[in-house]
């Protein structure tokens, strides 16, 4: 199984549109996971005629989807389990992409800690490819107060669009005893000056 990760498209307030290269990318995924900063609620019906798609709500969809997009979600595919989230909260207090980094596990684990142990954490917000991973205590609500250890991989597919001549994507690869994740940059030559003619 196969699965395209965006974040950060901000399509409608930094963008007119999903950039055609990542369109044409991610043709043939079984799924679409978006962690957030979608802005046009028509982005998801864009990327929904690809493949499902499961997104969470950034700090820029707040006030345009409302309630209808979680700040956080779980979702369960081919065995995995994936924690979804933007990664700008803390203790609801924003965090500039600035200081993502330095409190990312406060960012983006914590939210999940009383939930069942995770395989990977998607988040957004930080507008770079990010793949890096922690080892992380779960203790998932129960009477006995279980307590589960796990590693889990945290990614960040960058931004769909971060500059003119920049952008980032990724996919994860899912197979029953291998979880690959791949980060796919999409580089565009600046434009050359012609000779000098004297």
């Amino acid at each position: 199984m196969k699965i395209a990760v965006l974040a950060d498209t901000h399509v409608g307030d930094r963008r007119e549109k999903l950039n055609e290269r990542i369109l044409t990318a991610i043709q043939g995924v079984d799924m679409i996971f978006h962690a957030g900063d979608i802005v046009q609620p028509e982005t998801l019906e864009e990327l929904a005629r690809i493949a499902p798609v499961e997104a969470v709500a950034g700090n820029h969809d707040c006030q345009r989807f409302g309630l209808d997009l979680p700040r956080r979600k779980i979702v369960e595919v081919a065995g995995y389990r994936f924690g979804l989230i933007h990664g700008d909260e803390f203790w609801g207090v924003h965090m500039n992409k600035s200081q993502q980094l330095e409190y990312l596990y406060q960012l983006a684990v914590e939210p999940f800690l009383e939930e069942e142990p995770l395989d990977m954490i998607v988040f957004g917000h930080s507008h770079r490819p990010i793949l890096d991973s922690c080892k992380v205590v779960f203790r998932p609500s129960s009477p006995m107060g279980r307590k589960e250890k796990r590693t889990v991989l945290l990614f960040s597919p960058g931004m769909g669009h971060r500059n003119r001549y920049l952008s980032t994507i990724g996919f994860l690869h899912l197979q029953p005893a291998e979880l690959r994740a791949e980060i796919m940059v999409f580089g565009v030559p600046k434009e050359k000056k012609g000779p000098v003619i004297e």
